[in-house]
């Protein structure tokens, strides 16, 4: 599916010219920020469209940005010169107008507390794959690395850590869009104190789009493994999250474990004691891996933290589908920007999910399709709240736009 005229030439405008074309469209796409969840700052850079959210996360108990959204959108700000009203902390709305791509090399962004690092990657990495300025001459020299330097927490709660972007997300995307990118953790940041520190480096990418997504098939479980990381005087502490967590999988005996052996590392780290992460994965034969991951806390005992680290893999494990529930929402914003059909066979999908493609079908052009795999229904509608998406496995299809930055 090729892009429509009116968004082709905005695109162009926008990566060839580094400037809007005065003879663009240029109206502004007003988005309900609280029907399902918020978003929509990546793509408004991408397809140059000017966007004003309203009511953003008013269905929340505590409304508006907090200090990681607010970041985000200052990065998206330095990335493309945009124009932002209404970006700070607590704001529910937000007016953002894109003006060219920024070609400088380095970027910052600080959350100033312990906000997810992890969501700021989510929020800039699809915008850097395309802030390379487009090629002058037929042969060029490839595009400079973008360097983001960010500032916040690494391991918060409900944020999946940055280890899950390392370790599960890098490798997936990489592999099947095409993309090249590195994390490199300086420092730890752990709720509430923050200062952790993380380099984000990423290749853009120029005259290819991002190949389509191709994720049917989970194929047979091959390795389990897992890695605690605990404060340097808490090693005792990890070798108790690593032994719940392995008894949990051996007790659940789930036939697709079975003869595969739980290799669960500890990693000891500067960080303040009594903080500590547990990560459990698993690897196929197909390449897909499907993670859980737990937080400790001064409420839970070891034991309890590597118990539900272990429950929420054998529960990705249980329903059958390629990748967990952090991973699905994640693969969304890449599939609309992706060339040709992308597929992707999922768990329940969860709300996130469900926004993602609200937003990016919205704003892009793209179209998913959603069939459900153990129903007669030929596709369900995302907006369906009476549908119950914590149940079985669906089929998520999207025809992508085929973005590319040409000359």
């Amino acid at each position: 599916m090729s892009l429509d005229k009116d968004v082709k030439t905005e695109v162009l405008s926008l990566f060839g010219d580094r400037r809007p074309d005065k003879d663009v469209k240029t109206e502004v796409l007003t988005l309900d920020a609280s029907l399902l969840e918020g978003g929509g700052q990546g793509l408004s850079c991408l397809l140059n469209k000017p966007v004003k959210l309203l009511n953003a996360r008013a269905k929340r108990k505590d409304p508006g940005l907090k200090p990681q959204h607010a970041s985000g959108l200052k990065l998206m700000q330095d990335l493309f010169q945009a124009e932002l009203q209404g970006g700070n902390i607590g704001s529910q709305e937000i007016y953002f107008k894109p003006n060219g791509v920024n070609t400088s090399d380095t970027f910052i962004a600080d959350t100033q507390t312990a906000g997810s690092i992890t969501l700021l990657i989510q929020i800039s990495l699809p915008a850097l794959l395309f802030s390379a300025p487009p090629p002058k001459k037929k042969l060029f020299l490839p595009p400079r690395s973008k360097k983001v330097i960010l500032k916040g927490g690494t391991t918060v709660i409900a944020s999946p850590p940055i280890d899950f972007l390392i370790e599960v997300f890098k490798p997936i995307v990489e592999r099947e869009f095409g993309l090249h990118f590195n994390i490199n953790i300086v420092g730890r940041g752990y709720y509430p104190q923050g200062k952790g520190e993380v380099v984000l480096r990423v290749d853009p990418i120029v005259e290819r789009t991002l190949k389509p997504l191709n994720l049917v098939d989970r194929g047979e479980i091959t390795k389990v493994g897992g890695r605690v990381t605990i404060a340097n005087k808490s090693k005792q502490i990890g070798k108790r999250m690593a032994t719940a967590a392995s008894k949990v999988l051996t007790e659940a005996a789930l036939p697709e474990l079975e003869n595969i052996q739980f290799d669960i590392e500890i990693n000891s780290e500067k960080i303040n004691a009594g903080k500590g992460l547990i990560r459990l994965w698993a690897e196929t034969s197909t390449g897909c891996i499907i993670s859980g991951n737990d937080i400790s806390n001064q409420k839970e005992t070891p034991e309890e933290v590597g118990k539900n680290a272990a429950e929420k893999l054998i529960q990705n494990i249980k329903h059958g589908g390629c990748v967990d529930e952090h991973l699905q929402d994640q693969l969304i914003i890449f599939m609309a920007l992706a060339e040709s059909r992308s597929k992707l066979v999922s768990g329940p999908i969860t709300l996130h999910t469900r926004t993602a493609i609200h937003f990016v079908e919205t704003m892009s052009g793209a179209k998913f399709h959603i069939k459900k795999l153990d129903s007669s229904e030929p596709l369900v509608n995302i907006q369906d709240n009476s549908l119950d998406w914590d149940e079985g496995m669906y089929l998520i299809e999207c025809e992508g736009i085929g973005l590319m930055i040409s000359k």
